[in-house]
């Protein structure tokens, strides 16, 4: 029996993406003209191939990419909230095309429509380096069999938008009020392409919305806290001034991970340098998704606390590890919600924090749920869902304060609803563990998840089931506590413990700012390394927490995810963390298309913060300070080139600057030995492509 001859191709592009960069094609097929020519002609489906055309070589260069795609395909008309009952309308996709891999897709035409549309996403992998693309070629035909040859058809029209195209369009109508949105990426990630979902999903409602993002910190997110807030406040003071937007009268900021904490400083950077920005511009809902507002020194073992402070992540690790700063002696994290911060933060009419409970070992519970949580609703939920299953499993909750629960501002949701509240805790729900022991054998703990363990989830992430992705009913309530806390909520402060806390505050020589040897810094620094390392962070954590907290509602949504939960919580790709699915569903619901005017219950008026730490923090806002220290940032990560370049024990005790300078070496060596191969390996010339630029395209100025 002979084999059915090879379909020709009816399409054919090559393209390339950079770190954070997505190709999209819309698919448009119109082969019939009426049901009369559909049930006469047998229709025959199409098939779309995605081939990774790297050599298969660089599969082992991870660290220097990863030069793998994410791809995925789906009919224009599906919704993650609309059940897909038919197979054909069940999407596809393929969370780590290698290099040398292909991906198939089977687009069925098995009901006659006028037109048969689909999408197919393909973005970049690479996370440490933005120099390097991936290159792919897509093809489309008749047959999964394809021969290599193309041969046009009228009936299929191809659109191919890029990153810029996808992150400007639609355009915003400038007639009416517009709702400026910020999203910011965390450490080693981006927006383009890890918040592209969560943009989407903001701009699928009614209200007039903009959604936009700084592209300009993707592989600098080791520099600091200061550098990076400082940036997306100057680029969002740019954006209002484009007359496209100059109709903004309301913006909101969504960071996710580190993307907390730097549009924390962006606010207050605003606010300091731009006082006339907030007094224009109405600040609405101020979210954070898994981000370590009290760093994340207190739950990491001792060898991570020292490389954090030594620099292995750069100024952001520093920062992260509540690192004394020069003067005062205090982190940066707790000169942060002060002064300016403050003052602003009140005015958001929603603040809210989302954070995973299981599964996320980047960013403990303890950290993204600013420390006070309602111990007595929690054990209750977490009774009634099986969750406390046995003392081996039990291991989170020890680390968190606990507020009270006489509040009734609890937010009703369906794990409530349904819990069984004949089981719920019979003691005081203001004593902590230390107070009451038998409180702590009550509660127990959470399981926690590693840093390495959230490692392996990122490279090989487990992957949702297709019920889960096409049958909306059978996704669980994920949502495991969301109630509105207020400062009278916390727990009385412990005047003893202040005052031993005060006894054990660090008095740093002066001579700390001068260079140093390793040897000679970590004698310096010997009794900031011992307090940290011992865990004596509690009471930093403790009064960062607590100034977020002042005169302010904040409410916090837990949540329980799958793994990899940091991930999927802003649904970095669009099916592959799709578990996070609920957690954005909840954002946009409770924070967009809703009435503003509703403000918060306490009064509007701004505060004036004299406090010493308001006074650093001002200081530390200081934009021609920052722009200096910033263009020094600059010009060191210009001179990372040599082989050594990561090592530094310069100024401020900082013995590594990051590993993006080491990363910067592989990668190039990585590039010489692909250019080897590619030159030694490939005799064929490449197909010629088609024209890849979108109709739709915006001036790159408008970003």
């Amino acid at each position: 029996m002979l084999a059915s001859p090879a379909s020709p191709l009816i399409h054919q592009s090559t393209h390339e993406v950079k770190l954070g960069q997505t190709i999209r094609l819309e698919i448009d097929y119109s082969p019939f003209t009426s049901a009369e020519q559909y049930s006469s002609t047998p229709p025959r489906s199409l098939w779309v191939r995605v081939r990774n055309t790297e050599p298969i070589p660089l599969r082992a260069a991870y660290l220097a990419g990863p030069y793998s795609l994410y791809v995925d395909c789906r009919h224009r008309d599906y919704s993650t909230t609309t059940k897909a009952f038919v197979t054909a309308d069940q999407p596809v996709f393929e969370p780590q095309l290698q290099p040398g891999q292909t991906f198939y897709a089977e687009l069925l035409c098995h009901t006659f429509q006028e037109k048969y549309q689909w999408t197919v996403d393909v973005v970049s992998q690479i996370i440490f380096n933005n120099t390097m693309g991936v290159h792919f070629e897509v093809t489309i035909a008749e047959g999964k069999d394809m021969a290599d040859y193309v041969v046009p058809e009228q009936n299929l029209n191809v659109t191919i938008h890029d990153t810029l195209d996808l992150w400007n369009l639609p355009l915003p109508d400038s007639s009416k009020s517009i709702h400026l949105v910020i999203l910011t990426h965390g450490l080693h990630s981006n927006v383009s392409a890890d918040m592209l979902f969560l943009k989407e999903e903001i701009q699928s409602g009614d209200e007039n919305v903009v959604v936009k993002g700084y592209f300009g910190n993707i592989c600098k997110t080791e520099r600091g806290v200061k550098y990076l807030g400082s940036r997306v406040a100057d680029y969002v003071v740019g954006l209002i001034k484009n007359k496209e937007l100059s109709n903004v009268t309301k913006i909101s900021f969504v960071g996710h991970s580190l993307g907390g904490l730097v549009q924390t400083f962006a606010i207050a950077y605003l606010e300091s340098n731009y006082p006339w920005f907030f007094k224009k511009i109405q600040p609405v809902n101020f979210i954070t998704l898994a981000s370590p507002m009290l760093g994340i020194i207190h739950e990491n073992p001792g060898y991570v606390k020292l490389a954090l402070l030594a620099g292995i992540v750069g100024k952001t690790g520093q920062d992260l590890g509540l690192k004394f700063t020069e003067k005062d002696q205090k982190p940066l994290l707790l000169l942060l919600p002060s002064g300016p911060t403050h003052r602003i933060l009140r005015r958001f009419i929603r603040r809210t924090v989302y954070a995973n409970v299981y599964n996320d070992g980047i960013v403990p519970l303890r950290t993204s749920a600013l420390l006070y949580l309602d111990y007595k609703a929690l054990l209750k939920v977490f009774d009634a869902s099986n969750l406390l299953t046995g003392s081996k499993d039990l291991q989170a909750l020890d680390e968190v304060t606990f507020a009270g629960s006489n509040s009734d501002r609890t937010v009703n949701d369906s794990n409530n609803k349904s819990s069984d509240y004949s089981r719920a805790f019979e003691g005081n729900p203001f004593q902590t563990k230390v107070e009451n022991p038998n409180v702590q054998g009550a509660m127990g703990s959470l399981p926690k998840t590693s840093m390495f363990e959230s490692a392996a989830s990122l490279i090989l992430p487990p992957l949702p089931t297709i019920k889960y992705i096409t049958d909306p009913e059978s996704r669980e309530n994920i949502i495991l506590h969301d109630k509105v806390y207020h400062e009278s909520d916390l727990p009385e402060v412990d005047d003893a413990d202040n005052q031993e806390w005060s006894g054990k505050k660090l008095k740093l020589d002066k001579e700390d700012n001068k260079k140093k040897g390793m040897i000679e810094l970590l004698q310096s620094k010997g009794e900031e390394f011992r307090q940290l390392v011992n865990g004596n962070t509690e009471h930093l954590e403790e009064e960062i927490a607590r100034e977020y907290h002042k005169l302010m509602l904040w409410r916090k949504v837990l949540v329980n995810l799958k793994p990899d939960a940091h991930n999927n919580i802003v649904v970095r790709r669009r099916f592959a963390n799709s578990y996070g699915w609920p957690v954005l569903d909840h954002l946009v619901k409770n924070h967009f298309c809703i009435d503003d005017k509703v403000v918060n219950e306490l009064h509007r008026e701004d505060t004036l913060d004299h406090s010493a730490d308001a006074k650093e923090l001002t200081r530390i806002l200081s934009m021609d300070l920052i722009k200096k220290e910033n263009a020094e940032l600059d010009r060191e990560g210009s001179e990372e080139k040599h082989e050594y370049a990561w090592i530094n024990s310069q100024e401020n005790g900082e013995i590594f600057v990051g590993p993006a300078g080491l990363l910067s070496d592989i990668s190039d060596m990585v590039f010489n030995f692909k250019d080897q191969i590619t030159s030694y390996g490939r005799t064929v010339e490449n197909p010629k492509s088609e024209e890849d630029e979108s109709d739709g395209k915006v001036m790159a100025e408008f970003i």
